[in-house]
């Protein structure tokens, strides 16, 4: 390769060709089911909330918030690789034309937060304010400039700082990108222009402080290596990664769960799959998650259709994946080395299941419990859809 530009070139070409090879099994039509009823519900339960919104509900301030912190978190994606902190130090003179295709990439590959933001914030937005179309080009148009100042800014420090302080700087950014958005959502427009002034000449001063200094590429590495781990165990939930090592824990503080499983060898099969789920941090976590949004959905979502379609949703992505999970475990099983035939494994995936989405049940019901009508309806819900997703993925 002639230049870091096309070493650039062609890491983006293998990166985007392994994030779509991933994409395809979490993307399946298990995930558009649950996400269309997810989504049907949210977009339910906040059309009716926007019937009945307060006149001086504070929008420009839950704005501010939340594109404040949509803003103050850009973390550069650079795609660097361990050796490159060996291979790329004689060319640190000309590691620019690396660097910035990096932040380009940085910038598009980050666009959809504060592009979803703005969607669903616009209706709320229409109610309360009116707005005229010149806010309505101007504002996304200056958030998205804001982004890009944002991930300059955020480079720019940590290669000033090799990372550290890193909160004063996201801090600082929040309240002026907050700032920004509170005073140009409530139309003052004169007002939004000197946060806005600010963030552009605070972004100057540090890229001014940060030229010259050595680039720390063990920081960089280190982000960029993280920040593939976490996306490669996001991906862990739908397919089986192969350089991705489970962790696993003992949790001795459900070792009471065991004693409700019988010491028969016909029980065999349910304590090793339910060992399987408690000692699995992927497993566990995955239905504690799960359960947790479910519970906080219903707890949230004011209307009982809502809180069943909700429910439901999840409860469906929960029971196929710890279906799929337990079922198709790639690691030695006990049963492999003494044959359990006559008390097959399937069934006692399916029990475990049932019983978790029993537990997951009864926590959506607790969580909707000042609705009567709400708290039955998902924990039916719950329970529908859980037994009929297994009954279908078990033949």
């Amino acid at each position: 390769m002639k230049s870091l530009h096309d070493v650039w070139a062609v890491r983006l070409r293998n990166y985007t060709v392994e994030v779509q090879n991933y994409m395809k099994y979490i993307f399946t039509g298990h995930l558009a089911v649950v996400l269309l009823f997810a989504i049907g519900a949210a977009g339910y339960a906040y059309s009716e909330w926007l019937r009945d919104i307060p006149e001086h509900f504070p929008a420009a301030l839950l704005l501010a918030t939340v594109f404040g912190l949509l803003l103050a978190y850009s973390p550069p994606a650079t795609l660097l690789k361990e050796a490159d902190g060996v291979y790329f130090l004689p060319l640190e003179s000309r590691l620019d034309s690396y660097v910035q295709p990096a932040l380009r990439w940085t910038f598009i590959s980050q666009l959809y937060s504060p592009v979803i933001a703005f969607i669903i914030s616009l209706p709320m937005i229409n109610v309360l304010y009116g707005p005229t179309s010149a806010f309505l080009i101007g504002f996304p148009i200056l958030i998205l400039a804001l982004k890009w100042f944002s991930i300059r800014s955020e480079f720019a420090f940590r290669k000033w700082r090799s990372g550290e302080d890193l909160w004063r700087d996201r801090l600082i950014r929040f309240c002026l990108s907050g700032l920004f958005v509170y005073f140009y959502t409530d139309q003052i427009i004169a007002a939004a222009a000197l946060p806005l002034i600010a963030f552009i000449l605070y972004m100057k001063g540090v890229q001014m402080k940060a030229a010259g200094r050595p680039f720390p590429f063990e920081h960089f590495i280190g982000l960029e290596q993280g920040r593939m781990l976490r996306f490669y165990r996001f991906a862990n939930y739908f397919t089986d990664v192969p350089h991705l090592k489970g962790k696993v824990k003992a949790r001795r503080w459900l070792d009471p769960v065991y004693r409700f499983i019988g010491s028969g060898r016909e029980h065999a099969q349910l304590y090793l799959v339910t060992r399987t789920f408690v000692r699995s941090d992927d497993l566990f976590y995955l239905w504690l998650r799960l359960t947790v949004i479910s519970a906080a959905g219903a707890l949230l979502i004011p209307y009982s259709i809502g809180v069943a379609v909700f429910a439901g949703a999840l409860a469906f992505a929960t029971a196929i994946q710890l279906w799929q999970s337990l079922r198709g475990t790639v690691h030695f099983r006990m049963d492999e080395l003494f044959p359990l035939s006559a008390y097959p494994r399937k069934r006692a995936v399916r029990k475990l299941v049932l019983m978790l989405q029993l537990l997951q049940a009864a926590a959506v019901a607790l969580a909707a419990v000042t609705s009567p009508a709400a708290a039955l309806g998902a924990f039916a819900a719950v329970l529908a859809v859980s037994f009929i997703t297994l009954q279908v993925s078990s033949k």
